[in-house]
């Protein structure tokens, strides 16, 4: 969803008409504290922010956004009739926007500008989700591979218990053939090999 911020109500219906006619879902805010407030209750895709405001300007509103966590992959456009100069337009940048358009703005670029930001922000979210799935199977692998080492702990435990008998049972049997006792090997491999 995209919200325009402007106290202009002309400015917002006409730029509402346009983006809802292109299938762009709008909110509107007539003030930065109803804009702030609005963010905090909704999330947005886009933010069209005009610079020139009452109270709290287009920067100030941006620069409040920049601390909500929720809006870090929110774009913001700004728009000015008056501020045109290069130092607003760097303010413009420095404060959190993505774009400076002056007016009178010409809707097709507006409406291409709207549509790549959408674009962009789709994206990052479908590499987002990539990236979150991909941490899953990270994590589901490292349990996989600690019960894979648990496992070969317990087996190499329960197999080192009968050699360890049968170990026992060889070293009897050397010392059997090598004091020359014969019934005492005989004895040794019957309990080595049962019947």
């Amino acid at each position: 969803m995209t919200l325009i911020v402007d106290d202009n109500p002309q400015n917002l219906i006409s730029l509402k008409k346009v983006l809802e006619k292109n299938g762009f879902e709008v909110d509107t805010a007539s003030s930065g504290e109803e804009a702030l407030k609005k963010v905090l209750k909704n999330e947005y895709v886009l933010i069209i922010l005009d610079v020139q405001m009452p109270d709290m300007d287009g920067f100030e509103v941006a620069e409040n956004l920049s601390g909500f966590s929720k809006t870090k992959d929110t774009a913001i456009i700004f728009l000015s009739a008056v501020n045109t100069e290069t130092k607003f337009i760097t303010r413009g940048y420095s404060s959190g926007g993505l774009d400076y358009i002056t007016k009178p703005v010409d809707i097709n670029i507006i409406l291409l500008k709207v549509k790549t930001f959408y674009r962009i922000y789709e994206q990052n979210r479908i590499l987002n989700e990539m990236q979150q799935s991909l941490l899953e199977e990270i994590e589901t692998r490292k349990k996989a591979e600690n019960k894979k080492d648990e496992f070969i702990s317990i087996a190499s435990h329960e197999l080192k218990t009968p050699l360890t008998s049968v170990k026992g049972y060889i070293q009897l049997l050397e010392r059997s053939v090598d004091k020359g006792n014969p019934e005492m090997l005989k004895a040794h491999l019957k309990r080595l090999i049962p019947n």
